[in-house]
């Protein structure tokens, strides 16, 4: 394999990873670390120089801010590196835990020979399935719900991995709200470093923006369903028994 050929296959492989829409929307930071480290390995090995290094930099940070701003829109996602609480939507039952996409049942079933587990979420192209040993995708998750056997459950996060460091979701209102204006205002000055340490904290928190006001100024002080707070508890634990 020549120059080129050598330098035109690693940059599909770039490319392939900047388009992968999956992996930028579960987790943007990591997808925007793997970006800037593809490029400085390309660097390293003499395939690209530092101005092409730059552009594919900017690149990735873009896919990053724009990730940001299509998550803001949406509501909750399941995460592969979280953990969650699945409880019945109805009556609040535990029916089990997902722990890094493995699921168990809450109540002791007797389980194959063969497997310490119950389940396995996968993502696949027509969405997230949940299967449970020889039957797959029997659970369809969709945001931090799930439909199985005509029942509807909520995913309910309790510990999230970020940068390697488990956190369990922020639960102090007046924390969230400092986070939530730190961020506000490293986004408005697009400083990704200190935005990038914060969305994760903010977004697994036990709250959310006001769906009401959005936390704008003005509307916010004479809201009435987040008393003037900007924010409100998520609706899974605030109905939680």
């Amino acid at each position: 394999m020549n120059f080129n050929q050598a330098k035109s296959l690693r940059l599909d492989r770039w490319r392939a990873t900047l388009d992968d829409h999956d992996f930028r929307t579960q987790s943007p930071e990591a997808h925007r670390a793997t970006l800037r480290e593809m490029a400085m390995d390309l660097l390293s090995e003499g395939l690209i120089d530092e101005l092409e290094q730059f552009d594919m930099n900017e690149m990735a940070d873009a896919a990053y801010w724009h990730a940001v701003e299509e998550l803001q829109s949406l509501p909750g996602q399941y995460r592969g590196a979280s953990s969650y609480d699945v409880v019945h939507i109805d009556n609040g039952e535990l029916l089990g835990t997902i722990s890094r996409s493995i699921f168990n049942f809450a109540k002791s079933e007797p389980r194959g020979a063969y497997s310490g587990y119950d389940g396995k979420v996968y993502s696949e192209p027509d969405g997230v399935w949940l299967s449970l040993g020889i039957s797959r995708r029997v659970g369809k998750i969709a945001g931090l719900a799930m439909e199985m056997n005509g029942c509807r459950y909520r995913l309910i996060e309790t510990e999230r991995m970020v940068d390697g460091v488990t956190h369990h979701p922020l639960a102090d209102a007046d924390v969230y709200r400092a986070l939530v204006d730190a961020a506000q205002v490293a986004q408005e000055e697009r400083d990704l470093r200190a935005f990038e340490k914060l969305r994760p904290h903010i977004e697994s928190a036990a709250f959310c923006i006001c769906p009401e006001c959005l936390d704008r100024f003005g509307a916010r002080d004479d809201c009435t369903t987040c008393a003037g707070k900007g924010f409100v508890t998520k609706p899974a634990l605030a109905g939680l028994r």
